[in-house]
């Protein structure tokens, strides 16, 4: 986001600062609807984009593409490369799951990359890379924003323009149907548990797609019954699924989901993601990935950019084989390097609270923090990356005024190419709007300046 045209929209606003007040009031209301709940809450949204540039913009497409081909490369290693396993630590029940052949050739169709972007500096720092969420959200939430009378002028003069997010999705769905095998006009189950938080995004996608021409059912997993080769829910034949229900969360109920895994283990049901993608989630794969040791697997070019675009990342359990190839007793290196740390668990459905970051850790709980996951191991060590801040514009005492947030940047990205994206916002430097952060579309001008100065 070039820091000018960020400026030049909260200026903008000041100028117009007697329609601003109640046309921000009026837009957080009408945020408070059914269609952006998150669980039993709203996702908080803001009267602004996060505007990106056609440098960031091409940055963007060239990332998102090289690293779907890394992950699908190191997936593929899981089964090629038997001395690799271990970096993807799965149980022996997950192994049967990803080992099922999806019935198409990409082990990771939908991505989400959790980034920092600053600039034309662009390091990611997760890979969602098996039931993304934000897609649908974000729509929602761009086509709210760009609809307001007060941004037309502002939108108009820069060339906002909307991405299609979710069209992205029902494309790539089709798509991977088609080299399924599928030739009938597919009937399609979204899938996850019933009262699942991010139910709002199923109904939007679902009118969506149905108003594309594609029969759509929401579905939880438990009522999937498959009978006579074909795979049903309530009565409704389901050709396709889009899976947003969570690896792990399926793995812990094997018994209640055993239609749909003998559907997808029979082919006779196209599901994307495929539960392989579980393999290209947890967090230890950085660690594969920034080892200098296994750069043979890829590109001289994939290589480059891993080095540009990814943090250094080891396992806790290997960490002393690899800091700047010397060894290292890991309790000391971990106490000695804390404002340069951060640690996390390995797994992909903790969230944000586990997270502890040297820097804004006080020594006592940082120490604390390291002598627990030693215990446990199964946590990463990442270079720390700053968050950086935007100004987001808030009313107080019916005035209008602008508070800083921290940010980070999240990359959808469906069938190798990036669709769009949005940024989370919050006071803390762990950004997560499931613990109370905030939400804003990534909007491209493709006349914003791309000089990155203030």
């Amino acid at each position: 986001m070039t820091a000018n045209l960020d400026y030049a929209f909260d200026q903008y606003l000041r100028v117009q600062e007697a329609r601003a007040v109640p046309a921000i009031q009026q837009f957080n209301t009408k945020l408070k609807n059914p269609t952006f709940a998150y669980g039993r809450f709203t996702v908080p949204g803001f009267y602004k984009g996060y505007f990106t540039t056609p440098k960031q913009n091409h940055l963007l497409k060239r990332v998102s593409s090289a690293f779907s081909q890394i992950i699908n490369t190191t997936t593929r290693l899981y089964f090629e490369e038997p001395q690799l396993k271990s970096h993807f630590r799965l149980s022996p029940e997950a192994e049967e799951l990803v080992k099922i052949d999806p019935g198409y050739s990409q082990c990771v169709v939908f991505n989400r990359f959790d980034a920092i972007l600053e600039g034309e500096s662009l390091k990611i720092l997760e890979f969602n890379s098996d039931a993304p969420a934000g897609a649908a959200y974000t729509d929602q939430l761009e086509a709210a924003f760009l609809s307001e009378e007060l941004i037309w002028p502002f939108a108009e003069e820069h060339h906002l323009a909307a991405s299609e997010r979710v069209q992205s999705i029902l494309s790539t769905l089709l798509s991977v149907y088609e080299e399924f095998g599928g030739y009938e006009t597919p009937q399609i189950a979204i899938v996850d548990w019933r009262h699942a938080r991010t139910s709002a995004e199923f109904e939007y996608m679902k009118s969506y797609f149905e108003s594309k021409g594609y029969k759509t059912t929401i579905a939880d997993p438990r009522e999937l019954q498959y009978k006579g080769g074909r795979l049903y829910h309530k009565g409704f034949r389901v050709q396709l699924i889009y899976r947003r229900v969570v690896f792990d969360e399926l793995l812990e109920r094997l018994d209640e989901v055993q239609d749909l895994l003998r559907a997808y283990k029979d082919k006779a049901v196209c599901m994307a993601n495929p539960l392989r993608s579980r393999l290209a989630s947890n967090k230890s794969i950085f660690s594969l990935l920034t080892t200098p040791e296994c750069d043979r697997f890829f590109s001289e070019n994939e290589n480059m950019i891993k080095q540009q675009h990814l943090p250094w990342t080891r396992c806790l359990s290997d960490a002393e084989d690899f800091y700047g190839h010397r060894k290292a007793f890991i309790i000391d290196f971990l106490k000695d390097e804390k404002e340069t740390l951060v640690l996390k668990p390995n797994g992909s459905s903790h969230g944000a609270r586990r997270v502890h970051i040297g820097r804004e850790s006080p020594d006592s709980d940082w120490n604390a923090a390291v002598d627990k996951v030693l215990k446990e191991e199964d946590w990463v060590i990442q270079e720390h990356v700053s968050v950086p801040v935007m100004t987001v514009p808030e009313i107080v005492n019916l005035k209008l005024d602008f508070s800083y947030k921290k940010f980070n940047f999240n990359m959808l990205v469906s069938g190798g190419k990036y669709t769009g994206g949005f940024v989370r916002l919050s006071d803390e430097s762990v950004v997560n709007v499931a613990s109370g952060g905030g939400l804003m579309p990534a909007i491209w001008s493709d006349s914003a300046p791309d000089n990155f100065g203030a």
